[in-house]
């Protein structure tokens, strides 16, 4: 008979619930547990279990490899076989692993689950949780969550935490909780402890990230929040929009829509899709309500030189209606990102329609350098990076706007639906003038 030693700390876990939510900072033992309790409930009866996170390229980036461990470490190996992508139990459980986002196929799964997983949850999105929430649908079906405290504006704290409901289980777990936890990270705790307290506090105790650590634009996003300039942002119709992409061959591909008004810049929507061709956002683009510049939808350099399916980006979004202007190609990655944040300090984005957009933005980080024990001078790629690009080409391409380099003269028409009235507006670079309106 296996022996599973579970923290007490975590009993709960087997109480019906419909959200059980454990948060916290490091060494608390969260994702152990969750696999321990797991895979005690799979043996009880049969389950299907999914777990899932953000993003997800490989299996060896999910929970399968923490499972797969414990399955050998607890002698499990004759009731659970473990294949490359799933787990399986003898009586039926299967384990199956899935990322979030961009991932309509793999949303499939979830279809008749009993329990689902989202593991390192500070890194999931508003719209992931409205697309997969809906489809856990089974009676008696649960939801469990698990993560380390990040920041009180992400979706996952916000919905969870800062929430009190009835159906969530939350609870706040820490090192102290872990009856395993090593000598060797009791000493990195107490050094950082000594080192930088406030970081300790974040690392360690799970209070919500101040400094925002190596954080890129983080910072200047968080002043952004406390002066009200993250809100409701209304689109005025009097200015011309533009567009920002950051293209994905094989990865994900990223829009931001601005406008000036006077000299504010307003970020007013986001959209992030993978997998899809370039008709795809085409439409998206024609499909919003907005008045854009001539060419005012700026591609990366690297865009104009990629093909899909052998001819230019900028060719094939022409023949389906949308002109482009490429970017010159970067020479000083860190100037745009300076660029960028300098950027947002006169910005207001929009918070629901830029939501995902504005999570990648707080959540984009430098690399760590394990040697020297610090944040390095390169930003890692991952989920968070393709939305952060856009932005930063968003900010290149607001200044060549502010300059007055994109000026447009083509008449746009705009009509009062409740009145009939059309008023023919000309653009040139961050002004219009009204030539006339008639009925």
């Amino acid at each position: 008979m296996a022996n599973i030693t579970i923290p007490e700390a975590f009993k709960e876990l087997f109480q019906p619930k419909r959200y059980k939510v454990f948060y916290g900072g490091r060494g608390g033992a969260k994702s152990h547990a969750y696999a321990r309790a797991l895979l005690v409930k799979g043996m009880e009866k049969p389950l299907r279990i999914v777990c899932a996170r953000e993003i997800q390229k490989a299996i060896k980036t999910s929970v399968h490899a923490l499972l797969a461990d414990l399955v050998r470490t607890h002698d499990l190996t004759s009731f659970y076989q473990v294949q490359e992508a799933q787990i399986r139990g003898i009586n039926g459980t299967e384990f199956l692993f899935i990322g979030l986002r961009h991932n309509t196929t793999g949303m499939k799964s979830l279809e008749g689950c009993d329990i689902f997983w989202i593991e390192e949850a500070e890194n999931v999105s508003n719209n992931s949780y409205e697309i997969a929430i809906p489809t856990i649908r089974k009676e008696n079906s649960e939801i469990w969550i698990s993560f380390n405290t990040k920041n009180v504006t992400d979706p996952t704290y916000k919905r969870f935490v800062s929430k009190q409901d009835p159906d969530i289980l939350c609870r706040k777990v820490s090192w102290r909780d872990n009856p395993f936890f090593p000598d060797i990270l009791n000493k990195e705790r107490l050094k950082l402890m000594s080192d930088d307290y406030e970081a300790y506090l974040h690392v360690w105790e799970g209070e919500p990230d101040v400094r925002h650590s190596g954080a890129v634009h983080a910072k200047k996003l968080a002043q952004a929040r406390e002066q009200g300039r993250i809100t409701t942002v209304p689109y005025d119709a009097n200015f011309q929009v533009f567009t920002a992409w950051d293209l994905g061959f094989g990865d994900a591909t990223s829009i931001w829509w601005l406008q000036f008004v006077g000299r504010e810049l307003r970020w007013i929507d986001f959209y992030e899709n993978n997998g899809e061709l370039l008709d795809h956002y085409a439409k998206i683009i024609k499909e919003k309500p907005y008045n854009y510049y001539t060419k005012g939808h700026f591609l990366p350099f690297d865009g104009a030189a990629g093909n899909i399916r052998g001819e230019a980006v900028p060719d094939q979004l022409k023949k389906m209606g949308v002109h482009t202007t490429t970017l010159p190609k970067a020479t000083d990655l860190r100037a745009e990102r300076d660029l960028l944040n300098n950027t947002i300090s006169f910005s207001v984005f929009d918070e629901k329609n830029c939501a995902d957009g504005l999570l990648s933005l707080e959540s984009f980080h430098f690399e760590w350098d394990e040697e020297r024990g610090r944040f390095g001078a390169k930003p890692v790629h991952d989920w968070a990076s393709n939305a952060s690009d856009a932005a930063r080409y968003a900010a290149i391409a607001a200044s060549k706007i502010k300059g007055g380099l994109l000026n447009d003269s083509t008449p746009t028409t705009i009509v009062n639906k409740s009145t009939g009235l059309q008023t023919v507006l000309r653009f040139k670079g961050n002004t219009s003038k009204r030539l006339r309106a008639r009925r």
